[in-house]
């Protein structure tokens, strides 16, 4: 499907087209950062990537900080959100062996009290600060050997370059970004839509709003008494099933 399939159509249901008609081309570009900015909006929302993607990066020994997005030391597209991560230990290449490793949040980056200078062979810990354009990844301890590390991070959406190119999406996607642009595009025209632009505008502010509180919620941790004959104690991560930390 074209982008301006998807946005003549959207026009159509919202009545702003007939059957047969098409958008000006001010109308259609309109809609075309309508469209691209509702995708955009959903990279935040989990529940709208369809797949997970699994990338893997070279580690230099010694070397503690990695940059992930475009340029970077990672050179990807920077990603919404990473899941998890795991270390690839290469030192048998014939059956390279994957560790996951914990990712701290803040708060347990705070309690590392030396966080350079202490080297093993494989990182246990990777912080991720979620900066942008480029997230910064911080492993701790630091690789001393040649290792690997697999990121598994949300898929990135794919945005319409312009109103020609086709653009696939599995199945049910069509329909729900056609009613969705439908919903959008009613704020965007005033006129004869003028009586509900208001409330859809207000609509849409409160959901993408609700949107970006959401994607930066803090990690919820479930902390945990200290196991016998450990004092320390710490919170479980569900993400490598082991306890993290102490506190």
């Amino acid at each position: 499907m074209t982008g301006l399939d998807l946005i003549s159509s959207a026009m159509r249901l919202i009545g702003a087209l007939a059957s047969g008609e098409t958008p000006t081309a001010a109308e259609a570009n309109d809609g075309l950062s309508c469209l691209n900015d509702m995708l955009d909006s959903w990279q935040a929302e989990r529940l709208m990537i369809f797949t997970i993607s699994i990338q893997e990066f070279p580690l230099v020994p010694g070397q503690q900080v990695y940059t992930m997005g475009p340029g970077g030391n990672f050179n990807t597209a920077r990603p919404a959100k990473i899941e998890r991560m795991s270390i690839v230990s290469l030192q048998n290449p014939t059956q390279p062996l994957e560790l996951p490793i914990t990712m701290y949040t803040d708060r347990d980056w705070q309690h590392v009290p030396v966080k350079v200078g202490i080297t093993s062979t494989l990182p246990l810990n990777v912080y991720d600060d979620g900066a942008y354009p480029l997230r910064n990844l911080s492993f701790w301890v630091i690789p001393n050997i040649v290792n690997n590390v697999r990121i598994y991070s949300w898929n990135a959406l794919n945005n319409f370059p312009d109103l020609v190119t086709d653009i696939t999406f599995p199945p049910a996607y069509k329909e729900a970004i056609r009613y969705n642009l439908a919903a959008r595009l009613i704020a965007e025209m005033p006129g004869e839509y003028a009586q509900i632009t208001v409330q859809a505008v207000i609509g849409l502010a409160t959901e993408s709003l609700a949107r970006v509180r959401i994607m930066n919620l803090p990690t919820i941790q479930a902390f945990v008494p200290p196991l016998p004959g450990d004092s320390k104690g710490g919170h479980y991560d569900y993400r490598s099933d082991s306890i993290v930390g102490s506190n």
